[in-house]
């Protein structure tokens, strides 16, 4: 486990919210290289607001942890 993960997976341990950069967000969010969206995709989906961001300067931070929820929220359908 490199040290990204390491301090990413203690902080969903204990529920701490944290800030990552758009590409470890996707990386966290989706940890499948095959079958994770593009970046393109990704940062589409923020503009469409279909999970929270955080912009300090130029640069967009997003919490893993609140995109999961997020996109869990929006997209997950339920059995009939």
């Amino acid at each position: 486990m490199n040290a990204k993960h390491h301090v990413t997976a203690l902080a969903e341990q204990n529920n701490e919210p944290q800030l990552v950069g758009m590409q470890t967000g996707l990386e966290l969010v989706f940890p499948d290289p095959e079958t994770r969206p593009s970046i393109r995709s990704f940062n589409d989906w923020k503009k469409r607001g279909y999970f929270p961001s955080i912009k300090i300067g130029k640069r967009v931070f997003v919490d893993p942890l609140m995109v999961r929820k997020a996109l869990d929220a929006k997209f997950t359908v339920h059995a009939a």
